[in-house]
């Protein structure tokens, strides 16, 4: 859980980073509350990782459940968290809003990418010929 913390928020850094970069040398404006955005769906994707890694290891069905309960309730927090904010802008901010989505799908992908690596660590990589 450590490592996996250490690259989350490494991962926050480098999208916070280049967000603020793109908005400083582009003409495009998202506001300060998209750094807000960013912050809470890296604390939503960590307290759903938290979620799952406290689970029973001895009752694969009980991993398997959390696992889908907690990519559900992510999925809704951060749905519900951009619909919300939508409604609260005047003007839909479609620039904020495609980078809100960007977010979640970049972490996302890193979060499929560990849960990836982590699925069969002692299987063997199979040799050219394909044989054990």
């Amino acid at each position: 859980m450590r490592v996996y913390t250490i690259k989350m928020i490494f991962v926050f850094v480098a999208l916070v980073a280049s967000t603020f970069l793109g908005s400083t040398f582009s003409n495009l404006k998202f506001g300060n509350s998209i750094y807000f955005a960013a912050f809470f769906q890296f604390g939503v994707f960590m307290l759903v990782r938290y979620f799952i890694h406290k689970s029973d290891l001895s009752n694969p069905n009980s991993q398997i459940r959390r696992i889908m309960i907690g990519s559900t309730l992510r999925m809704l927090i951060i749905l519900i968290f951009l619909v919300i904010t939508m409604l609260n802008q005047p003007k839909v901010n479609l620039p904020w809003t495609l980078m809100y989505c960007l977010y979640f799908l970049l972490f996302l992908l890193f979060d499929i990418s560990e849960k990836h690596s982590n699925l069969r660590p002692d299987l063997k990589i199979p040799n050219e010929n394909g044989n054990s």
